[in-house]
């Protein structure tokens, strides 16, 4: 069972939509959708240092933009894919940023993690709606040190 969704919304900075299959009994089904829209960019980041043991990174930041209707959430989950950090660099989707937020070049940062322990592929980090403290709807940056590899064959992670 699936839903033909239009375009989502682009009226607004951000917007949101469930779309829910309700059975007779008033439960939802297990086909249910997210989809994000709006017209302005999501700027997000965090700190490296909390992802990779390595000094080197300390007050090191990966940035990311993207659009709403650009993130990946799964149909019938809340949350993406999870992304190994090294690739998203690589490919040039995210940027990492140095303590006085100049940019790091992306070949510097990719030697650097290359050079771990656990190799490129130790951190991760997937975006999630999720129910903020104040009871409304947010989207998180969620990140976990692990390759997607590794979260996505866990199944309390996989959602």
């Amino acid at each position: 069972m699936g839903f033909s969704v239009d375009e989502p919304p682009k009226t607004s900075s951000y917007t949101a939509e469930l779309f829910a299959t309700i059975r007779d009994d008033g439960r939802i089904g297990d086909s249910t959708r997210m989809v994000l829209g709006g017209r302005s960019v999501l700027d997000a980041e965090f700190h490296l240092d909390l992802l990779y043991d390595n000094p080197a990174f300390k007050d090191w930041k990966i940035h990311l933009q993207k659009y709403p209707m650009d993130l990946d959430l799964r149909r019938g989950l809340l949350s993406g894919l999870w992304h190994n950090v090294a690739d998203m660099v690589e490919a040039r989707d995210a940027m990492v940023e140095d303590a006085s937020g100049d940019e790091v070049p992306a070949a510097q940062f990719l030697r650097l993690v290359g050079e771990e322990e656990h190799g490129p592929e130790h951190a991760s980090f997937r975006w999630a709606v999720v129910l903020t403290d104040s009871a409304k709807l947010g989207l998180q940056l969620q990140g976990m040190p692990a390759s997607a590899s590794t979260l996505m064959g866990k199944p309390s992670l996989k959602r």
